[in-house]
């Protein structure tokens, strides 16, 4: 909410929460118009442009739908939804009732990733080769939240962290084609993974791993990747670092911190108002959920799963 208020061409008009007391406290503490305590209520004010859905992940299906089909654009929390199904029936509702729909993958709009993005497209890295994102953090899950039941967040390490690496992954080396995996729980008491790992293959070649936990409490490295001409760390050293080493020569750029939320609103904005082409997109959404569920029958399986883009 304070990312929406510091957008440009972006508003708080309202918000929800089930609970009246808290979403009256939080209109008052952000400036929004107006609060709710039904999604119903919600999409009945007139004066909504858009909405974004960040609710748990088993909702995500069936509020987007209701948004679309009240002619509203939407910007939804990753994972997009359970399953590649929803995410389907997600995009056909949106495109049926002329809305835009953008999912939320904050690494896309950072600075430094666009850096690479742009060195990727100019060629400097000649043949990407691997890729590494670790996505480690300290999360203790309790049994009673949403992110620790399978039917609520649809799993654990891999799907609430899962989705940004992966996208972050193809969208820097290009599209999947197969994945195997594993994952356990070995120091919390979940039922959802806690600790895994992704091993991506590529179209192009290039393969990829990204390191997922809730239960690692730091982790500095950010992003590893290495082609036959130029290789690149992101790091964080009390600030984001970005180390190159191409031609022969190493460098260091240092990194101001970024809002990526504003960014992201703001671009969110741009999107329905000026039709700038989006930097995600509902199909980015589907592609993370298809390659997320070829990483769990992978990792039930212990196969190779192929997950080629349709």
């Amino acid at each position: 909410m304070p990312a929406i208020k510091k957008a440009d061409g972006a508003e708080l008009h309202a918000l929800l929460s089930r609970d009246a007391t808290r979403a009256e406290q939080l209109a008052r503490e952000h400036g929004a118009t107006n609060a709710y305590t039904t999604v119903d209520a919600l999409l009945a004010d007139d004066a909504l442009d858009a909405i974004y859905v960040s609710t748990p992940v088993h909702l995500h299906c069936e509020q987007v739908i209701a948004a679309a089909e009240r002619g509203l654009h939407v910007l939804c929390d990753k994972p997009m939804a359970l399953t590649p199904q929803e995410c389907t029936e997600m995009i056909a509702a949106c495109e049926t009732n002329g809305v835009h729909l953008q999912v939320c993958f904050l690494f896309r709009f950072h600075s430094c990733f666009q850096q690479i993005r742009t060195w990727v497209d100019e060629g400097r890295f000649g043949t990407i080769v691997h890729g590494r994102m670790p996505f480690l953090k300290q999360y203790q899950l309790t049994p009673d939240e949403w992110r620790a039941q399978p039917e609520k967040g649809g799993g654990g390490c891999f799907m609430d962290l899962g989705p940004h690496s992966v996208d972050l992954l193809r969208y820097l080396i290009g599209e999947v084609n197969a994945v195997s995996a594993f994952y356990n729980t070995t120091t919390q008491d979940t039922v959802v993974e806690e600790t895994g790992g992704i091993l991506i293959r590529f179209d192009n070649g290039a393969q990829a791993f990204t390191d997922l936990s809730f239960s690692v409490p730091q982790c500095d490295i950010i992003l590893e990747l290495y082609g036959t001409e130029g290789t690149t760390w992101i790091y964080n050293d009390n600030g984001w670092k970005i180390k190159t080493y191409f031609e022969g020569e190493p460098q260091l750029i240092h990194s101001q911190y970024e809002d990526l939320y504003q960014y992201q609103f703001e671009h969110f904005a741009a999107c329905v108002h000026e039709g700038v082409a989006p930097i995600t997109t509902g199909n980015d959404g589907l592609r993370a959920n298809e390659i997320l569920a070829a990483a769990y029958r992978a990792g039930e399986t212990g196969q190779l799963v192929p997950c080629p883009a349709t």
